[in-house]
């Protein structure tokens, strides 16, 4: 497997983390409600919140390596502020910080798999990333109930801040820094 194959499945459990940090909190909420005393609509904002930020994607990012490794610094930190939250203003506010984050890594990480995949590559290199989505939007709920149900509500955000530094060490490590001129002219 070349590195820019490497980078895609460093990537694609980027793109796993954030959906199964999505669908996670769908169980966990109530367990968080009734511990920081939300109102109903501060859960649902916490609930909301965090797709809503995603729309972040759409913001143009140049695909640099360093973008995308910031945003992955940036949702280890809203993940860990989330945590460590004694009220639910600060939590809904490292659920938005999670949200913008992970819009940043995916709108690096989509432009830097366009420059290093092109023509017929483009449509298998993105076979990965779904793959690994769809199962993990599946997979939060029961991870957040479990995660719930034998620890606290609190480690559905701190389970992220290992992951994330797994992820990006891994981005890091088999991101090529640049597009082989092959592929980019592809």
């Amino acid at each position: 497997m070349t590195g820019r194959w490497q980078m895609m499945v460093a990537l694609s459990l980027c793109v796993a983390l954030f959906c199964a940090n999505w669908t996670a909190l769908y169980v966990a909420q109530q367990a968080i409600s009734r511990d920081l005393h939300l109102t109903s609509a501060a859960g649902v904002w916490l609930i909301y919140l965090y797709p809503a930020a995603l729309l972040g994607v759409l913001i143009p990012v140049k695909g640099r390596l360093s973008v995308l490794l910031l945003g992955l610094g940036a949702f280890c930190l809203a993940s860990a502020v989330a945590a460590l939250a004694p009220n639910g203003a600060i939590l809904i506010g490292g659920r938005a910080g999670q949200g913008l984050a992970a819009a940043i890594v995916l709108r690096a990480g989509f432009e830097l798999a366009r420059e290093h995949f092109r023509g017929t590559e483009w449509g298998p290199a993105l076979v990965i990333p779904v793959a690994l989505a769809v199962p993990a939007l599946i997979a939060g709920p029961v991870i957040g109930g479990v995660i719930t149900d034998f620890l606290s509500f609190r480690w559905v955000f701190l389970i992220n801040v290992p992951l994330t530094v797994v992820a990006l060490v891994l981005v890091a490590l088999f991101t090529p820094r640049t597009a082989s001129h092959a592929h980019a002219r592809a």
